[in-house]
């Protein structure tokens, strides 16, 4: 009797879970992620093609970003339901497919930030072909190009690029060091018979203006797509080179430490990650500090010397490298092993500066010269005070675009950018006794020292947070404060540029009511950030964070 009340009971659960299903099977459809997504992104293209959107600025890049955030993130979701549900399982296997999924998800956004200038001639990007297919075929082959793609190259580094053609006229190339080679007596004749040894139009002789020799293998990876397709796969190679660092932060650090470097490539770097070959010193100056923790301090110095010659930044990180690999190792001062690994710093940049002499001198000198009569540009700190002083003053200021940069000039100039050494040694020198005293380790010390020169220049292009993000993840990994305070500064720079940059003409940029104030307020977030951590330094509380040792070894 009991059993068939409860056969009865079973049938008719059954009965009904088979009337039920088709409308269960529909809401499941309706709250499916992808369906949702998809949802979301009709909605906002219809409302783009009727104009119901804002066009570029602020809002634009807000409801782009949060777009592409809320598609992939729920794309995201349905590809980890999937694979628990179906593929792999076991709770170890789901989490490494979950950091694929969101490493392509980070990727994914990194490309379609840089993708709206990936068939431009003025971008960075365009830039690295002039100078990949200028050493590899000579400069001549420069001109199978589009015709204004690599103009830079043949023009002086401070001629205006949106002025008008008639006051370029008294504007020439600052003299080279080859140039000035009868200063330092070397003879005339020697100089001329080196340019007809070494001729810029014959393959191997001609170097980029402005980095060192080993860049051009990061520049060469875009020649092997089709011609007019090098943008693209320049920023395929960056993408992967993003998703190598964040591998490393999570086999070395911890992953946390690697889902917080791609939080801030994506809110700071949205549209230079990629375009861009900043990451591979950044990988490099990680590397580094990856081996200096392990007490590896050989390579430690190896991968610094690339860092440095791939971009001369990491060149300021010796010091500090050097300050901690003396404090830790025991021995006699004038022990030459205590010595060996800053013989192999030494070692690794004469070897490649060799060979860049015997490609080109005059390419190899150059750009030793061309950083160092830069102006003030918009986006420093520098440039803010500037602002700032011309408010409450009324003195005048001026715009120009030289050196591949849009700059300032004015009555303060001098004044402020005079200011910008002592505060840069000071800070520094604070920065190292607390490094000294085993208050903060390498890495923080080396995060500051960047932080540091990038508040006192007078330059800070977006790029620039490409070289401190993996830094800012390692030390404060998922620490709520730094990634809300670093995400907002990350936020703030990436609505100046591109967003407001690509919202006017450039001559406008200044000119706009909104760019100075969230330069400014991104700038003080920064000066805050370097004060917060020097005084939390003082007091003890990066020690434990910055020495913290990692899960993994280096095998």
């Amino acid at each position: 009797m009991n059993t068939d009340i409860s056969q009865e009971g079973d049938a008719q659960h059954s009965s009904s879970s088979i009337h039920t299903s088709p409308n269960a099977q529909q809401g499941h459809l309706l709250a499916d992620p992808c369906v949702i997504a998809l949802g979301v992104a009709v909605i906002f293209y219809a409302a783009s093609l009727t104009h119901l959107l804002p066009g570029l600025g602020i809002w634009h890049a807000v409801l782009d970003m949060g777009l592409l955030i809320c598609i992939g993130a729920l794309l995201l979701y349905k590809a980890y339901q999937v694979a628990c549900a179906h593929v792999w399982p076991a709770r170890r296997r789901q989490r490494v497919v979950l950091d694929a999924c969101l490493l392509l998800l980070m990727g994914s956004l990194l490309f379609y930030g840089a993708s709206w200038q990936m068939f431009k001639a003025y971008t960075d990007a365009a830039k690295y072909n002039c100078y990949a297919l200028a050493f590899w075929q000579g400069l001549d082959a420069v001109k199978t190009l589009p015709p204004a793609q690599c103009e830079f190259i043949f023009r002086p580094v401070t001629f205006d690029q949106v002025a008008a053609p008639q006051t370029q006229q008294h504007v020439q190339q600052p003299p080279s060091l080859l140039d000035q080679a009868e200063r330092y007596g070397i003879p005339a004749s020697w100089v001329h018979q080196l340019r007809a040894w070494q001729p810029t139009s014959q393959p191997l002789h001609t170097l980029p203006n402005e980095y060192p020799l080993p860049v051009l293998l990061p520049f060469s990876l875009g020649l092997l797509a089709p011609q007019g397709w090098y943008q693209v796969s320049f920023a395929i190679w960056m993408a992967l080179l993003a998703g190598l660092l964040c591998y490393l932060l999570a086999h070395y650090r911890t992953r946390e430490a690697a889902l917080s470097c791609a939080f801030y490539l994506i809110t700071g770097c949205w549209a230079t990650a990629v375009g861009r070959f900043d990451l591979l010193p950044a990988l490099f100056t990680l590397l580094a500090v990856v081996y200096a923790a392990r007490s590896r301090w050989g390579w430690a110095f190896a991968y610094l010397a690339l860092a440095t010659l791939c971009k001369f930044y990491p060149v300021l990180l010796l010091l500090p490298f050097l300050l901690q690999q003396q404090r830790l190792v025991q021995g006699n001062w004038r022990a030459w092993q205590r010595w060996l690994p800053l013989v192999v710093f030494g070692l690794v940049c004469v070897g490649i500066v060799v060979v860049s002499l015997l490609f080109s001198v005059e390419g190899t000198l150059k750009p030793l010269t061309y950083f160092g009569d830069r102006p003030i540009q918009v986006e420093s700190l520098p440039a803010s005070l500037m602002w700032l002083t011309s408010l409450v003053t009324g003195l005048p200021l001026t715009f120009k675009f030289t050196y591949g940069s849009l700059n300032m000039f004015g009555a303060p100039a001098q004044i402020i950018g005079s200011l910008s050494t002592p505060l840069l040694l000071v800070g520094l020198a604070y920065t190292y006794w607390l490094q000294w005293r085993g208050k903060i380790g390498l890495a923080t010390s080396s995060l500051l020292t960047l932080l540091l020169v990038i508040g006192t220049s007078k330059v800070f292009s977006p790029q620039y947070l490409i070289w401190v993000a993996p830094l800012v993840a390692y030390v404060g990994q998922a620490n709520w404060r730094w990634m809300v305070s670093w995400g907002l500064l990350g936020v703030l720079t990436t609505l100046i540029y591109p967003y407001i940059y690509i919202s006017v003409s450039l001559q406008a940029v200044p000119q706009q009511p909104i760019f100075f104030p969230i330069v400014t307020i991104r700038n003080f977030i920064l000066a805050g950030f370097i004060i917060a951590l020097l005084v939390a330094g003082q007091r003890g509380r990066l020690s434990a964070r910055s020495q913290e040792p990692s899960h993994a070894a280096i095998s």
